[in-house]
């Protein structure tokens, strides 16, 4: 059983175990303390007094009887193995630090920014001009102070919308901008469908404002609406509708595209909620924005029903109460 310098000469099976592991640097290893290298069912480590392989160069030596010779099957120790800790166990990662995280690069700050243009404006300004046009009519008395609330925030989330289309254009746009809105194959159709739907939803709602500059007279006092008055009017609003409930879809789908630009490369955060990605924010801003336009929705409900309480009634038949007459929109 000699181990020599130059070599391994008449050598048990533990022997051979040892020159391959520890020979180099007479390290003792798990490896050798856990394994079994004559076949006794005794670990080496059991049979040297090491059965749970904690012992390291430099510790005393185990005050442990009943020792046997790891390299022969006919000569094994009477001792049990122990309740060990799990040999696998290895220590807790470090949890990460709450203030030294990276910072955004430029490209991904902008990829941000594209996102909160448009929560901006498909969450707060345009279904704040819609509403202004469904309950706060009758609210705001009459006239048309709901028609210049409800243009005012129509062109202000235009004007953000378009700007939000530009900045990811541009971020996005390395490859040309005839080839940006098309599906690819390193990105799959998902990117280019998002990408496609958000020029068609800016193109749309640039229409808006024009369809209502060309839209039918309004009936004077007395006078009904046209057909192609009541046409216009149904085609204007479910269009609205239909563009804000895409613009929903896009911001799901914009989370789960942000997540994957931003949040692969290294789990990046900027503050705000514990846990949350930078994708989670600019989704929790959407809906956190949203709720402003519902919640005038009900106020302008509220107090549209308290002055139909109180206003005497229209004997008119006018379809518009708020239409002073001989003055059209």
């Amino acid at each position: 059983r000699k181990v020599g310098q130059g070599g391994v000469g008449n050598q048990n099976k533990f022997a051979e175990d040892f020159a391959r592991e520890v020979y180099a640097d007479r390290t003792w290893t798990r490896w050798l303390c856990e394994r079994d290298s004559d076949g006794d069912n005794r670990t080496n480590g059991l049979e040297l007094g090491d059965p749970c392989c904690v012992w390291k160069q430099g510790d005393p030596d185990p005050e442990v009887d009943d020792l046997s010779l790891p390299g022969h099957a006919d000569h094994s120790t009477s001792r049990t193995m122990p309740t060990c800790a799990p040999p696998s166990a290895a220590p807790p990662w470090p949890p990460r630090p709450p203030v030294d995280e990276p910072p955004l690069g430029r490209r991904e700050r902008l990829i941000v920014g594209h996102a909160v243009l448009m929560a901006v404006a498909w969450a707060l300004l345009l279904p704040t001009g819609a509403v202004a046009s469904v309950s706060w009519r009758r609210a705001l008395g009459g006239g048309r102070r709901w028609l210049k609330a409800h243009i005012a925030a129509q062109v202000c989330g235009l004007a953000v919308s378009l700007a939000g289309l530009a900045v990811g254009v541009y971020v996005v746009g390395d490859r040309g901008l005839a080839t940006h809105f098309r599906p690819n194959e390193w990105e799959g159709g998902f990117a280019g469908s998002h990408r496609g739907l958000g020029l068609a939803l800016c193109v749309l709602l640039a229409l808006q404002p024009v369809a209502g500059l060309l839209r039918p007279a309004a009936p004077l006092a007395g006078e009904r609406r046209s057909g192609a008055r009541r046409a216009w009017e149904a085609a204007h609003k479910a269009g609205g509708y239909c563009l804000l409930a895409l613009g929903a879809v896009q911001a799901v789908s914009g989370h789960a595209l942000l997540a994957d630009w931003v949040d692969d490369a290294g789990d990046l955060r900027f503050g705000g909620l514990p846990g949350l990605r930078t994708a989670d924010h600019t989704l929790l801003l959407y809906f956190a924005l949203l709720s402003a336009p519902l919640i005038l929705l009900l106020a302008g409900l509220v107090l549209s029903a308290r002055v139909a309480a109180v206003a005497p009634p229209d004997k008119s038949a006018q379809p518009e109460p708020s239409q002073p007459a001989g003055q059209r929109m």
